[in-house]
């Protein structure tokens, strides 16, 4: 914020004053944006930067302007954007959540949201810009007054998109667009890209409720096997729970393309889209409303979705055939899952699982086998073929899957667990009780 007395003095005054002061503004904004970048990292927010001081030839154009619109003789005026910083969000709810970062840790002088004046019927530049007062300790640093105001603009990164290509065609040219044909597709494209943001943002919900059913569901597989297999005793190969960072969900579902969004607008209509169904599948795995469940999947396969979607669905469904106690049905399903994407590690490691639940170790660990092919860092996979050969007092072959699955998670303390128990059976000379 630069403060102006009028009448506006000589040009080169004003520019031999500005420069002066240039260097300052540059290294105070540069700092200023650190901090900001700090904060954002630690409240998980992924933004990009973008920061400026304006050149003398702005500053001087936007005096010029501000004098103009005001009709001033004399007084003061103020530019209050040489500084400004903008900060680009992928998402509608992520500009609002970095608004509240930065008033946890700035002054907020003013706060105009552009765009909120369009009706329902209407379209335009939308954007948030803050007047952020700056830290007196970077003042006092820099050498640039006592009192110091910063632009901050929040967008979506579509919002930026069309901030910068409307600057280029509408601002920064000779004229603006009289052909009403010109200015409607302009609209048109904001009405699109305003509507992608919106759709986005809505896409983002729902794979925020996947992702909790998903976890819901793993849990409650993980529950089903040790209630089948485990013991307390951790030297007879229990299977406790499984840490819940060993895997992302989309490798425990064995997803090796995205789901079906190619919908979007129906993603999250009640009973409409394949997305939907296996949300409302997964709501009723999680209740243990089995025969709900499978009644879903069996509809969503049915409806003969392309083969690797095919794949997720089977093993859904055969988890859930797993939980029943149908282990039969459930290995049919992650057999059915194989024949439709035969590199689907995770259907591997499940019929191993069913497997060794039916006793057949032979089978067991061939299945094992052939997911640790497709991805030897399955560290369930890993941890599942351990517990197994420590159960039968393979030590050597225990000892060397815990290893491989401790070089890719060294910190959990399930697999310290496990290998504390195959040490202790080493202790022992490898008997059992």
């Amino acid at each position: 914020m630069i403060t102006v007395a009028l009448p506006l003095p000589p040009r080169k005054q004003l520019e031999q004053r500005y420069t002066e002061h240039q260097d300052s503004y540059d290294k105070l904004l540069h700092e200023l944006q650190r901090r900001l970048r700090t904060a954002l990292a630690a409240h998980d927010l992924k933004a990009t930067i973008k920061y400026r001081v304006k050149s003398f030839n702005s500053y001087y154009q936007k005096l010029i302007q501000i004098v103009t619109r005001a009709g001033q003789q004399a007084g003061v005026v103020t530019v209050t954007d040489v500084m400004a910083l903008r900060i680009v969000c992928p998402f509608l709810e992520d500009v609002a959540r970095a608004e509240r970062v930065i008033r946890e840790i700035f002054e907020i002088h003013d706060v105009e949201r552009k765009g909120s004046e369009f009706t329902i019927r209407e379209f335009g530049y939308e954007s948030t810009h803050c007047l952020l007062r700056v830290p007196q300790d970077l003042c006092e640093s820099f050498h640039v007054g006592s009192s110091m105001e910063c632009e901050v603009q929040l967008r979506t990164i579509l919002q930026d998109a069309w901030a910068e290509v409307e600057h280029e065609l509408v601002y920064k040219s000779d004229f603006s667009p009289f052909d009403e044909s010109i200015r409607r597709k302009l609209a048109a494209l904001n009405a699109n890209l305003s509507l992608s943001d919106i759709t986005f943002q809505e896409i983002r919900e729902y794979q925020r409720k996947l992702s909790a059913e998903l976890k819901r569901r793993r849990a409650g597989f993980w529950d089903s096997l040790y209630e089948t297999v485990g013991s307390t005793d951790a030297v007879n190969g229990s299977i406790p729970f499984l840490d819940s960072k060993l895997q992302l969900e989309s490798a425990d579902l064995g997803i090796s393309v995205p789901l079906d969004l190619s919908s979007a607008a129906a993603a999250w209509e009640p009973g409409g889209s394949l997305d939907s169904q296996l949300l409302a599948a997964l709501k009723a795995h999680n209740a243990g409303d089995y025969g709900r469940a499978k009644e879903i999947y069996t509809r969503i396969l049915e409806a003969q979705p392309r083969p690797a979607v095919q794949a997720v669905v089977y093993i859904h469904r055969g988890m859930a055939q797993f939980a029943e106690g149908s282990y039969r049905a459930a290995l049919e399903d992650f057999t059915a899952a194989l024949e439709r994407d035969e590199r689907n590690c995770r259907a591997h490691f499940y019929r191993g699982t069913v497997y060794r639940v039916l006793g057949d170790v032979v089978q067991a660990g061939a299945e094992f086998a052939r997911c640790l092919s497709v991805d030897p860092y399955c560290i369930d996979c890993l941890y599942q073929r351990s517990a197994m050969r420590l159960q039968h007092n393979d030590l050597d072959g225990a000892l060397e899957d815990c290893r491989a699955a401790l070089a890719v998670e060294p910190e959990s303390e399930m697999l310290a667990r496990l290998l504390a128990a195959i040490n202790e059976r080493r202790a022992y000379g490898g008997a059992r009780e």
